[in-house]
């Protein structure tokens, strides 16, 4: 294990939706459980993550966290702690950062809490003191935090890793005979919840200027679909012009194989405070077309990797318009993307890089 000695952990995620934060804690889980630490689970009541954790024979625990349930949650984390011997709780999104404090304060337990969201919560701040430590996901986070009064020394950034470069290239042509699209459509993907923000509405509207000039060019939407954008989209889509060359495929558990049909991936986010999607789309060696915000312009690397472009429907209609037609540089930007997410996005660089984190917070050496 490099050094660092083993290590009893407990993650507490405050959500069982199928967002970047949870499919980041069940891919933590499983890679620091190979590099020997003992990891347990805490997440709500319900949904995948349980079950898959189960499988791949983690421990997983349920609580309700809502009502009456938060402090039933911060008793049942304080007896989790005194049965596992936790050395180290570590927190995702805002409410189960509220559970690891209280918990590991009662319970004299480090808290090790990731900010994977950009919000003004100020449990944050109020955490920062003794052995407890900051993760950022990106610099624009961690310049978030300092901006908030939080001190630099108890940050540290740790980028998001992906295990897409391990998987088996799969033909585009069986993706889309099960979506019913015709073989000679070239398909460009956005991947990620559809609603508003992740920019499917932008999207649709920079397709509407390039559709004459690439007849052949077919929008793919990948993932959960929220309730209330579902009739906006439809319509957006039918005013566009567009009905037939949009599909959305509602959430998927084969994303390697989806990324492996498209030309390029797209991320016309109003906010990301890191960019998975984009990492996930350049280890399959797509180049990616995103926006200049947040923590994007850290993964996506302009021209060469893909290219950064604001939220403005031309400009994006351009972009597009660009991989589109230059095939050659489509193909030199989607190697050099595998090859940076080789260097500095994957799972085990992650997982490394946390356990030096956990090293610290416990009180042992760097773990470096």
């Amino acid at each position: 294990m490099g050094g660092t000695p083993k290590l009893n952990l407990v993650q507490v995620v405050s959500s069982s939706a199928t967002s970047g934060a949870e499919r980041h804690v069940f891919a933590l889980s499983r890679r620091l459980s190979t590099l020997g630490h003992a990891v347990e689970v805490l997440s709500p009541d319900g949904g995948w993550l349980t079950s898959d954790l189960q499988q791949v024979g983690i421990p997983a625990h349920t609580t309700e966290m809502k009502g009456v349930g938060w402090f039933r949650t911060v008793a049942y984390l304080m007896r989790l702690f005194r049965s596992q011997r936790t050395d180290v709780v570590h927190t995702h999104l805002t409410r189960a950062t509220y559970f690891g404090v209280v918990a590991g304060m009662l319970s004299r337990v480090p808290v090790v809490a990731t900010v994977h969201i950009a919000n003004h919560d100020q449990i944050y701040k109020r955490m920062a003191r003794g052995r407890n430590r900051l993760v950022a996901v990106s610099n624009y986070v961690r310049g978030m935090l300092h901006g908030r009064g939080i001190n630099d020394r108890y940050i540290d950034t740790v980028y998001n890793g992906t295990d897409f470069v391990d998987f088996e290239v799969e033909p585009p042509s069986s993706v889309k005979a099960e979506l019913g699209i015709q073989p000679e459509r070239r398909l460009i993907g956005l991947v990620g919840r559809v609603c508003r923000e992740k920019g499917h509405m932008l999207m649709i509207e920079a397709m509407r200027d390039i559709a004459g000039e690439h007849p052949d060019a077919h929008l793919l939407f990948v993932g959960r679909v929220t309730r209330d954008v579902r009739p906006e989209i439809d319509e957006a889509v039918a005013d566009a012009g567009l009905s037939g060359r949009v599909t959305l495929t509602g959430n998927r558990h084969d994303v390697p194989r989806i990324l492996d049909a498209l030309e390029f991936s797209t991320m016309p986010s109003q906010i990301e405070t890191f960019g998975l999607a984009a990492i996930e789309a350049m280890a399959r060696g797509k180049a990616v077309v995103a926006s200049r915000v947040g923590g994007l312009p850290e993964v996506v690397r302009h021209q060469q990797t893909g290219l950064l472009v604001d939220l403005r429907p031309h400009e994006l209609a351009e972009a597009v318009d660009y991989l589109l037609t230059h095939e050659h540089e489509r193909a030199r930007m989607g190697a050099a993307g595998r090859r940076i997410v080789e260097e500095k996005f994957t799972l085990e660089r992650m997982a490394r890089q946390l356990e030096g984190v956990y090293a610290r917070a416990a009180g042992l050496e760097s773990g470096r």
